[in-house]
């Protein structure tokens, strides 16, 4: 297991080194979860809450919600239809396009993925004060640029 006095000191003093850490830190830990528990993982778990929250919609659209690769989203989907989680049909005025939506067993698990997220979410964080967790969210909102595509996995 690695320790953070085993961090090159250049890279501990480095505000995204250590946001990436932490990131890479918590979707171990939420993936290794979710998929004991229900088979799912954490962008699984995305999906379901974009489809929940847009309702029907195009596959091209999922991508752009979860801000996302089109062909990493296609694996994605075709991982959430074998599961039952979401279903897809062609479109009635363009065949083309691949429309999507959550199915009653997707609304399900993304319900109880949220429960079991939310328990992760308390102990990762344990170590921050209430005050501390609002901050870095904050902070975090700062850094974001609207302009800069992020649909790198």
């Amino acid at each position: 297991m690695l320790q953070t006095s085993q961090i090159v000191p250049e890279l501990e003093a480095s505000a995204s080194f250590m946001m990436g850490l932490a990131y890479k830190q918590f979707r171990t830990l939420a993936n290794q979860a979710l998929l004991a528990k229900l088979g799912i993982s954490l962008e699984m778990l995305g999906a379901l809450k974009v489809l929940a929250h847009g309702g029907e919609m195009p596959q091209q659209g999922l991508a752009e919600g979860l801000l996302r690769e089109r062909s990493a989203t296609k694996r994605l989907v075709d991982n959430c239809i074998k599961r039952e989680l979401v279903t897809s049909f062609k479109s009635e005025t363009n065949k083309k396009a691949k429309y999507l939506m959550i199915t009653d067993k997707g609304l399900l698990i993304k319900d109880q993925a949220g429960a079991i997220l939310s328990e992760i979410i308390e102990q990762f964080y344990e170590p921050l004060s209430t005050q501390e967790r609002d901050t870095l969210l904050v902070l975090c909102r700062k850094l974001i640029k609207d302009d800069i595509y992020l649909g790198n996995d």
